[in-house]
């Protein structure tokens, strides 16, 4: 039904820079993807208008598009608790551009019940329409609402990823709420692949592969990391270190003779 299979795979996050533009180690959109490529990920996510600019460079990896944008200000390079959260392009526009599948974003701990309810409905219809074009549905269920504490509840984010699945995805990518005891049962009650996605860059590479095999000791198909990725100072390295993890079922020791 869909164009590549993501049942196992690495996919480096590139589309931090929609949500809050240039940040730490990528300020040239084309020189941090070219340093990601190197490393022969199986895909990257991306802003659409970010494939359609490097479409050639991308012709053989796995792209999906994020076709929704949140902010935390009207001021850019600011955080003031605003709650800023809209689909800005179309399950279409992502098809045009190239893509494998879309990703959005499913944000509970709102304050405003309209803010949430408009992120679930652009995600069922979203999700609807990517499927119907034979794109994967990635859908990202979070807590990052100001209601809540923590954002790494496990038993909060085994609740908002049952309700990915019944928005609509193909593919969960969850955060990961930090061990495989924790993560197991949000991976044994999902229909689909679920990915996890990386945070904020960890202390260590070390501390990074030890997310990723927590992750696949659960049942994780796999990653969909940016920070802990790119920010790294070894990025080809870093990349071909969680391949051998999520691939080959590489212990961490193995890995990281990459690094």
């Amino acid at each position: 039904m869909f164009k590549r299979d993501l049942d196992r795979a690495v996919i480096v996050a590139l589309d931090h820079g929609m949500h809050g533009g240039p940040s730490s180690r990528f300020t040239d959109p084309e020189a941090t993807l070219d340093g990601v490529l190197a490393g022969d990920p199986d895909g990257v996510l991306l802003g659409v208008p970010f494939i359609e600019q490097f479409r050639e460079k991308l012709a053989d990896v796995i792209t999906i598009g994020t076709v929704d944008v949140l902010h935390s200000s009207t001021v850019p390079g600011e955080s003031d608790g605003a709650e800023i959260h809209e689909q800005v392009f179309s399950a279409a526009d992502a098809d045009r551009a190239g893509a494998d599948g879309i990703k959005v974003a499913l944000v509970y701990g709102r304050e405003a019940p309209e803010t949430l309810a408009n992120n679930i409905s652009f995600t069922a219809k979203t999700a609807m329409r990517a499927r119907e074009r034979g794109l994967e549905a990635v859908v990202e269920p979070t807590l990052w609402g100001s209601r809540i504490e923590d954002t790494l509840d496990a038993e909060q984010l085994f609740h908002v990823n049952r309700i990915g699945f019944e928005m609509g995805a193909t593919v969960l990518k969850s955060p990961y709420p930090g061990t495989a005891e924790s993560f197991a049962p949000i991976v044994e009650a999902a229909p689909v692949p679920v990915l996890i996605a990386g945070g904020p860059a960890t202390e260590s590479d070390r501390e990074a592969l030890e997310l990723v095999r927590g992750a696949m000791d659960a049942g994780g198909k796999g990653v969909i990391m940016g920070r802990n990725i790119w920010q790294r100072e070894n990025v080809a390295s870093m990349i071909r270190a969680i391949g051998d993890i999520v691939h080959d079922d590489a212990a961490v020791d193995v890995a990281m003779r990459h690094l």
